[in-house]
């Protein structure tokens, strides 16, 4: 079964979601500087919402250029993956509106939660799909990047939860850190295939 088609929709997908989540932007009221201000926690949400997608697909990119073969689990984890990702124009929004409020600070955690859990599943599918691969199994060995996301993600979930629903938008976006840079082991490894 060819990559490329897998690879291509969710590439379509990601960049629709990415346009979306720009058109949930509002005007400011006023055409001034200070109600341009007044908006500064929904361009930060919109911020760190464009980036967390732009850092999956920089992932979903390196780890589909390491794969060989794919197979029908890698397909619908994969299908998985994206439908948690089409979730975030609206939680963004919605967290945007009402940014100190549990509900739209949990479902926007969560979705983050889910897409964490849904990359790794593609990872983890794609590495039993190509399980000759040594790049797809760098995403396994010693690599604790998809771990210490889904624990921060709990743990943001449980301090939103107990202290103050704020906490779960501001420890995934500190998350942003983490997978900004993709991983360098794979990058050697595609320097030394070439």
């Amino acid at each position: 079964m060819s990559k490329s088609r897998l690879e291509a929709f969710t590439d379509a997908v990601i960049a629709i979601v990415m346009t979306i989540l720009v058109l949930e932007l509002h005007e400011p009221t006023a055409g001034s500087f200070a109600a341009l201000f007044e908006e500064w926690h929904r361009l930060v949400i919109y911020v760190v919402s464009f980036l967390m997608l732009a850092i999956y697909w920089n992932n979903h990119h390196h780890m589909f250029q390491a794969a060989k073969a794919i197979n029908g689990k890698v397909l619908w984890a994969n299908n998985l993956f994206i439908l948690s990702l089409s979730v975030f124009p609206f939680v963004t929004s919605w967290m945007g509106d009402y940014f100190s409020d549990l509900a739209p600070q949990l479902s926007f955690g969560i979705a983050i939660m889910m897409a964490d859990v849904m990359f790794f599943a593609v990872a983890f599918n794609l590495k039993k799909a190509t399980d000759d691969n040594e790049t797809v199994s760098i995403f396994f060995n010693k690599y604790y990047k998809s771990w210490i996301s889904i624990g921060v993600n709990v743990v943001a979930l449980l301090l939103g939860m107990l202290i103050r629903p704020e906490l779960i938008f501001i420890l995934n976006a500190l998350m942003l850190a983490l997978w900004v840079v993709p991983e360098r082991r794979i990058e050697r490894v595609f320097q030394q295939h070439r």
